[in-house]
């Protein structure tokens, strides 16, 4: 083993046990006896679900944040009317992302409404700018548009909230937010999804900061550290290793790129849960037993279906048409008038902006560190560092079918 690498993929959990064994082990004197063959990766699917649980605790779970008009909570009651309850105890990672795709979704659409009618009078609705085929670099002058315009920047942020309360307008602050945020979610989601590392990485400093921001330490100090692992620690080699093996692809298929965590989770599912008995034949003896047998279950799982021409119809569903949702919500947006600046307009509740707050507290752990004169490493294995947090962490439920 002192020749080799093994990445050890797992959830916070995981990692946090393996480097409780290194500390307890780091007075061997070989490489092997204190487990430094074991390369720690947290796992990209838990990942995501520490995102989406981050947008819930700033949009959904502070009681302030539902009575606005124009609240995701509000927006969830036009979406999924009978699912207020559920969106404000324990989601689950699954609806967490539903309501934050649908409700990204109609708010691009309401923004893409507005600025085209302002580059061309004619284009009075999306139907008519369809219609007009615009050419590619209009599209994308007017997607930079709306990325300087309707989604919050710190700087400009800052400066709007200092102004006097007449001249603000504090559904449209609100409302920028919401949309940096969630486009901030659906680019990492669908960078995983896409099998792109690269852009995977670039997201994690943005994230380090909201997690600070909103309670999730942890996570933060653990994103921190793999990231500062990757670019300063680990050779050049070894870092392009990890990045091309923290993504799979089980079916092949085009956007269809998963974390190892997932898969691990999966077959937790099907060994478990799926094929793991009932009643008297539940044991823990015959689950391990069978174990083995999980990919042969589900290869007959599958002929039966094929067999029968029932492909489609058992475990894998068509997606939802969701076009009479999206527009009563876009009708919603279109009414409130979210993106539409107007002077004096106020909300019931402000929206933290979480890239500040976090980058506040990571600047007073710095100075705190200096002014100390303790080290900066963040290397979590002991010592005063970056890395040492004892807040507790929870995060979304995860339930069998945000693996299916």
């Amino acid at each position: 083993m002192r020749e080799f690498l093994i990445l050890f993929h797992g959830d916070l959990f995981t990692i946090e046990r393996l480097e409780g064994v290194r500390a307890t082990r780091r007075i061997e004197d070989g490489e092997k006896e204190r487990f430094q063959f074991l390369v720690p990766v947290p796992g990209l699917f838990h990942f995501l679900m520490a995102c989406a649980d981050a947008v819930w605790r700033v949009w959904i779970s502070p009681t302030e944040s539902r009575t606005d008009d124009n609240s995701l909570y509000t927006h969830v009651g036009i979406t999924r009317p009978g699912e207020t309850g559920k969106i404000t105890s324990k989601p689950g990672y699954r609806r967490t992302l539903e309501v934050i795709q649908l409700d990204i979704q109609a708010s691009m659409l309401n923004c893409w409404s507005i600025v085209a009618k302002e580059a061309n009078p004619a284009w009075i609705n999306l139907e008519e700018f369809g219609k007009a085929e615009p050419a590619w670099e209009e599209i994308v002058r007017l997607s930079e548009i709306i990325v300087q315009r309707l989604a919050a920047r710190t700087e400009a942020l800052s400066d709007s909230r200092r102004k006097k309360p007449e001249e603000r307008d504090q559904v449209f602050e609100n409302q920028c937010i919401r949309n940096r945020d969630e486009l901030l979610f659906l680019e990492t989601y669908h960078a995983m999804n896409a099998g792109d590392i690269g852009r995977v990485e670039a997201t994690f400093l943005s994230w380090i900061y909201i997690f600070r921001a909103t309670g999730k330490h942890k996570y933060s100090s653990h994103l921190l550290k793999i990231a500062h692992d990757l670019r300063h620690v680990y050779p050049q080699e070894v870092a392009r290793i990890i990045r091309m093996n923290w993504l799979v692809n089980p079916t092949g298929r085009p956007h269809a790129f998963r974390g190892v965590d997932w898969l691990v989770e999966r077959n937790n599912l099907y060994t478990k849960v799926i094929y793991g008995g009932h009643g008297s034949n539940r044991t823990l003896a015959r689950i391990l037993e069978e174990s083995i047998l999980i990919e042969i279950f589900r290869e007959s799982h599958l002929a039966v279906e094929l067999g029968f021409h029932l492909k489609h119809r058992t475990v894998h569903h068509s997606p939802p048409d969701m076009d009479r949702t999206l527009k009563k919500l876009l009708n919603h947006f279109t009414t409130s008038k979210p993106h539409e600046f107007e002077a004096g307009r106020s909300a019931d509740y402000k929206a933290p902006d979480t890239l500040a707050i976090g980058m506040g507290l990571m600047e007073e752990i710095v100075l705190k560190a200096v002014a100390s004169g303790q080290s900066m490493d963040v290397d979590s294995s002991g010592g005063d560092s970056l890395m040492d947090v004892d807040e507790p962490e929870t995060s979304t439920v995860l339930e069998p079918a945000d693996l299916l």
